[in-house]
């Protein structure tokens, strides 16, 4: 590759195209963006097989091209914007066969653009077709194949070395670590003939791990010492060997100090490796290496509320071979997390090891995070998130059994009168007696809520208007019959709606809130039936 002015003008009559017309290489203009042939003089013709100059240019070469082929032309007309040439092997078929050819392309200004004007000699001689397919082979072998010379500065590379790597000219550089550039350097100024290395190397993806082989050579052209430098990405065996290192060396700590209960044991159920945690938990005060598990699992069952369930388990997790956890609870109320992971080499079934996991406390703590995600922390009721997953499980039951449900909307009346009277701590405890009171006169199926300060809303499913009503009713009277300390008395405002047809659960709660708002206006202490 070497700088070359870039032309401005095309072909015109004269003597120059006298001369052109005269000569025995084959030349040719060629628009690569509209992939068009632009002129080519006599011999170019007689290459490409065309009777004149407008049938060539008629050609539908953008349909011959492939993938790559557009590629790497469209890679060319990088290299032409910069003054560069390209000389390169190409094989082109001018009538179905192929055609090996030198071209030494170069940039050509057109009115309309940068085109390619290539000088083209066929490749002849029986001695040069090996070569041929060897160069045409490294250019897409996925190798990364770079020529240095022998101060690191880059030669030549291959169409992978030039999409992965980046524009470095010191080969030395192109290692991230400096332990590995003073590596290369020191090979190079020592004079032997290889060197083969795995390293990170800073690549167009960032940092890869590569495999490089080191080989001096001669430059075919100069005749120079080069050094030929061959990369292949290894950077999945590198991260894998490293996550299997990790795997091994936190195995070792794990074991050391597992607090879970664990046992090996061979193909036929005899203990291989125990710790201190499974005896701990199974209450033995040794485990010997060639017990029988099976027999121990028998004496061991009576320590779990489901003793079958214990056996089976292990029945059903050996017949599978598959890694399968599940929970058991013990007589003294440990929830432990029971997990059976099967060990094969190759094919070959060696064993099976249980682990044994004390999860008492996360359970206890995952079931009161899960009550407080759901729960109204002052009342105890269902909070907004929790009622509305309700509701839309309800509306969906509605819609596929052809049944029916009621939304009341309640809310207290003049409650920040209350409040501010008789203060927050009477308020509350204000909220709890009446959601308590509410909860007592509810059915099992019905659910209640609190819907947002003094707002609550009760669900009532397979309930029509009349009956939701009817229970509505009953609940202001109680509330109003109900003593509360310091206040005295409260009464409540409620919109009632049910489930039309067609109807969507949101269109529900807003007649319901429609209605609350109606009650309260007709003088509070009402229940309102949605319009």
């Amino acid at each position: 590759m070497t700088g070359r002015p870039v032309q401005k003008t095309n072909p015109v009559p004269g003597i120059e195209a006298d001369i052109t017309e005269q000569l025995q290489t084959a030349l040719w203009i060629f628009d690569i963006e509209k992939g068009a042939m632009l002129w080519a003089n006599s011999a170019g013709l007689r290459l490409w097989n065309a009777e004149d100059l407008e049938s060539l240019r008629r050609r539908d070469f953008e349909s011959e091209m492939s993938g790559p082929v557009l590629t790497r032309l469209n890679g060319y007309l990088v290299r032409f914007r910069r003054g560069e040439t390209v000389i390169e092997t190409w094989t082109i078929y001018p009538d179905g066969e192929p055609a090996n050819l030198q071209c030494l392309c170069s940039g050509y200004q057109t009115e309309s653009g940068m085109a390619m004007l290539v000088e083209a000699m066929p490749v002849i001689g029986q001695e040069d077709i090996p070569a041929l397919r060897a160069q045409e082979a490294l250019r897409h072998v996925p190798t990364l194949l770079s020529t240095y010379d022998l101060d690191g500065g880059l030669v030549a590379r291959n169409p992978a070395a030039k999409k992965s790597l980046p524009d470095e000219h010191c080969f030395a550089k192109s290692f991230t670590r400096m332990s590995d550039r003073e590596r290369v350097q020191n090979w190079i100024a020592s004079g032997q003939e290889s060197l083969s290395m795995e390293a990170p190397v800073a690549t167009r993806n960032g940092e890869r791990w590569h495999r490089v082989d080191l080989q001096r050579t001669f430059d075919p052209v100069t005749g120079k010492r080069v050094v030929l430098a061959s990369e292949s990405d290894i950077t999945a065996r590198v991260e894998s060997e490293q996550a299997l290192t990790n795997a091994r060396e936190r195995l070792a700590a794990l074991i050391k100090n597992l607090r879970g209960g664990i046992v090996v044991e061979d193909e036929n159920r005899k203990m291989i490796l125990v710790n201190q945690s499974f005896c701990d938990l199974f209450g033995f005060l040794m485990a010997q290496e060639g017990a029988d598990c099976a027999a121990a699992a028998e004496q061991s069952k009576s320590r779990f509320r489901d003793p079958q369930a214990f056996i089976e388990g292990i029945h059903l997790a050996l017949q599978s071979r598959q890694t399968v956890t599940d929970e058991l609870e013990t007589v003294d109320g440990l929830i432990l997390e029971r997990t059976y992971v099967p060990i094969f080499h190759g094919d070959t079934y060696l064993g099976h090891l249980w682990q044994y996991w004390d999860i008492t406390d996360q359970k206890s703590s995952l079931s009161k995070l899960e009550h407080e995600a759901s729960h109204d922390s002052l009342t105890g009721l269902w909070n907004r998130r929790r009622f509305e997953q309700a509701l839309l499980q309800t509306h969906g039951e509605a819609l596929r059994y052809g049944q029916t449900y009621s939304l009341i909307i309640i809310d207290i009346d003049h409650f920040k009168q209350v409040n501010d009277q008789f203060g927050h701590d009477a308020g509350d405890v204000a909220l709890q007696m009446v959601s308590q009171e509410m909860g007592l006169r509810l059915r099992q199926s019905d659910w209640l809520a609190r819907w947002g300060g003094e707002e609550f809303v009760a669900l009532l499913p397979q309930t029509e208007l009349d009956g939701a009503i009817l229970l509505a009713e009953n609940l202001r009277k109680r509330i109003h019959e109900l003593v509360m300390p310091l206040i005295g008395s409260l009464t409540i405002s409620q919109g009632v709606a049910e489930l039309r047809q067609d109807e969507v659960p949101h269109s529900v709660l807003k007649r319901a809130d429609a209605a609350l708002l109606v009650a309260k206006a007709n003088g509070r202490n009402r229940v309102e039936p949605a319009a």
